[in-house]
């Protein structure tokens, strides 16, 4: 701990010349540990990096990082949301070595007389084998109390299941005197709402209770990730083959359910697209145009570094600019199906688009392959 406090006062030192400056234009709030308030500006990073140290612009430019060792908490001026420097054991999963406490930033999901923490998992630290296996846990506190809510493993039919009685069995050890809670508390999914609903009721039991929580999270969550992206059609019909170009790009938002729907997402990308071909042997024809996509996606194995995801919808295109003087030649939709994997911050995708009944200067069969890097908006 000697050497925590050293770090934490060497970056208050380090950080101290910004306290006076005016940096009222900066939303966002950052406590360093001896206490010391900053405005600053902080960048958005996946739950992995941010649970493990944050970025910031400072007031005269430029980034600066800081590790949980030298901040207490810090909070998102424009959601509110808020984090605090939590220290919590990390076992490995199937290790036998004994567990290590870390420090690092965990959500505040509620505060008041029962707080609840939410702290991201890397994947050497979850067992990620596991089917509905969750890259995060909680850390719930009343008075002295401090219990670590995470999912177990347990083998079913020779396959690893992600078990959640123990969680339960902490959560039913909380409310055990309150009846409607500990009701909830015996089928909760590991999810924000579930548990957020069981600690609502906890504190409904007992009027000198305070939980303070956002109830806009009782209902569950959407995340939505973005994607710049680029991509290739290989038109697979005749008529479109011969001395073929086509490429594209475009921006792509992923809807990604947070709780008992998390497989599921909904896909929407908006594109540039253009092509050129020799229409019948005989003419050059080119085509710039806009395309858009709406599709259902459903991951069917997914995981911090891999993960695979099965989607089918629409695509419509329409011509900015066209050889083809026709409005059906220049305006039309396409069945679209295929599977996205990823990997990190990387997309690719590959796709088949398909009009049954293929019109005459239509296409009717393509090939989409895409490459997408998620950003941070």
């Amino acid at each position: 701990m000697e050497l925590r406090t050293a770090v934490g006062l060497l970056a208050c030192i380090w950080l101290l010349p910004l306290s006076g400056q005016d940096n009222s234009r900066f939303a966002d709030e950052l406590t360093l540990a001896d206490g010391t308030t900053l405005q600053v500006d902080l960048r958005k990073t996946g739950a992995t990096e941010l649970a493990q140290s944050i970025s910031f612009t400072v007031p005269e430019g430029g980034e600066r990082s800081l590790t949980p060792s030298m901040v207490a908490e810090f909070q998102f001026g424009k959601t509110g949301r808020t984090y605090r420097q939590v220290a919590v054991e990390l076992p490995y999963p199937r290790s036998t070595d004994p567990p290590t406490e870390q420090l690092r930033f965990g959500e505040v999901l509620a505060s008041g007389d029962v707080e609840l923490i939410k702290v991201a998992l890397s994947s050497s630290e979850y067992d990620l084998e596991a089917a509905d296996g969750e890259p995060y846990l909680y850390l719930l506190r009343e008075g002295e109390v401090e219990l670590v809510l995470k999912l177990s493993s347990i083998m079913v039919y020779e396959r690893l299941h992600a078990n959640p009685a123990r969680f339960r069995n902490l959560l039913k050890f909380l409310t055990r005197d309150c009846p409607r809670a500990l009701a909830m508390a015996r089928t909760a999914n590991f999810a924000d709402s579930d548990i957020l609903r069981v600690l609502d009721a906890y504190g409904d039991c007992d009027a000198g209770r305070q939980v303070i929580l956002d109830r806009s999270l009782l209902r569950g969550g959407v995340r939505i990730e973005h994607y710049a992206r680029g991509f290739n059609i290989d038109i697979r019909d005749g008529d479109f083959s011969d001395r073929q170009l086509s490429a594209g790009l475009g921006y792509l938002a992923m809807a990604r359910f947070n709780e008992r729907f998390r497989r599921l997402a909904v896909l929407a990308s908006l594109d540039f697209v253009y092509h050129s071909f020799r229409w019948e042997m005989i003419s050059d024809v080119s085509q710039s145009m806009v395309r858009g996509n709406f599709s259902l996606g459903y991951t069917v194995s997914g995981g911090e570094k891999l993960g695979l995801q099965l989607t089918a919808g629409l695509s419509n295109y329409n011509a900015i600019s066209s050889g083809f003087r026709s409005f059906f030649s220049n305006n039309y939709f396409l069945l679209n199906g295929g599977a996205n994997l990823h990997s990190g911050n990387f997309l690719l995708g590959v796709h088949y688009e398909y009009l049954p009944g293929q019109i005459s200067r239509r296409p009717g069969n393509q090939l989409v392959t895409t490459l997408g890097y998620r950003v941070v908006l």
